[in-house]
């Protein structure tokens, strides 16, 4: 998978640029929240294998040889020839390198997608309540190095193929945002920076989004989706609960309230079977139409489609 990070380098842990888990750490970039670096992350038995990115000496460095267009230009070759879809991947609070590692391997492996993962320092440590407040900030000090990431993805993404390879590409570009990755994702979008950087995405997913419930419709709204934007929800998330009763109440992925933002489809998965308290809905075990809805989602197709979800106009979403 390839890393997108605006974590600090640990050089101790790296030989001539290849490192385990431990490449990056918990802080910003020592250069500032804005420097990104760029890595390719593999799993190889029981240890990660990291190895970044060469970047040219700043005296060498040209339009062509950009470390962030030969990647993802190498990204969108290698989808079209294997025909695999992409999920952008915006992780949650008290996510070490590690941890990031393996969710968006687990997510790789459940829905059968190529992950790019954003990496942002959101384990920051110390106190739990301390720790929340410290990673919102760095979230909002990160909304630069997601900007950089999104502009230069869209716009290598975007450049033309020739006529008989674009008609003969099926490949699907989504965006999971993921607990509080919403709020850095949030940010970004009423930031002024935004602009279209996120049509390239057939779906953007919110996941479990620990945002304000209250007037979420007028961020929502904002967000330009190549097709559909998803919210999900479950009313027994044990992860929200502590953040509605330590900070603010009524969290956007815990809530089946004021459901009303015109563009959004909202599924709400509370009382399914096996699903419990769960917070990690993409990804955790729960049952077969939980996991058919987010394989479809990230995969830029209809998850209303799947059988064993009904609309219900009362709350606005599509529930058990």
């Amino acid at each position: 998978m390839l890393i997108v990070t605006n974590r600090n380098l640990n050089e101790e842990n790296l030989s001539n640029g290849v490192g385990d888990h431990r490449a990056f750490g918990d802080e910003v970039n020592s250069k500032g929240p804005n420097e990104v670096r760029l890595a390719v992350a593999n799993k190889e038995g029981e240890k990660w294998k990291v190895e970044l990115v060469p970047e040219p000496a700043p005296e060498d460095l040209r339009l062509e040889n950009l470390p962030s267009k030969t990647m993802f230009a190498e990204l969108r070759e290698r989808l079209t020839r294997e025909n695999k879809n992409c999920v952008f991947f915006v992780h949650g609070f008290n996510q070490s390198f590690k941890k990031n590692l393996e969710k968006s391997l687990k997510l790789e492996q459940e829905h059968n997608v190529e992950v790019v993962a954003f990496s942002w320092p959101s384990n920051p440590g110390g106190f739990k309540t301390r720790e929340y407040r410290t990673a919102k900030r760095t979230a909002m000090a990160s909304i630069g190095a997601l900007d950089a990431s999104l502009e230069k993805m869209s716009g290598y993404l975007k450049e033309p193929f020739n006529k008989e390879r674009l008609a003969s590409c099926n490949v699907k570009f989504s965006l999971l945002a993921h607990s509080l990755g919403n709020y850095l994702f949030q940010k970004y979008i009423v930031d002024s920076v935004y602009e279209n950087e996120t049509a390239i995405f057939e779906n953007i997913i919110l996941c479990q989004a620990d945002v304000d419930n209250r007037k979420h419709a007028q961020w929502v709204e904002r967000i330009e989706a190549g097709k559909r934007v998803y919210v999900t929800i479950n009313e027994n998330d044990y992860v929200l609960k502590w953040s509605d009763a330590n900070f603010q109440r009524d969290r956007l992925g815990r809530t089946a309230k004021k459901l009303n933002a015109d563009n959004a489809v909202y599924f709400d998965f509370t009382d399914g079977v096996n699903v419990g308290k769960t917070h990690g809905l993409f990804y955790k075990k729960t049952n077969n139409v939980v996991k058919e809805v987010f394989t479809a989602m990230l995969n830029g197709e209809k998850g209303e489609y799947v059988e064993g979800m009904v609309f219900d106009s009362r709350s606005n979403s599509y529930r058990f």
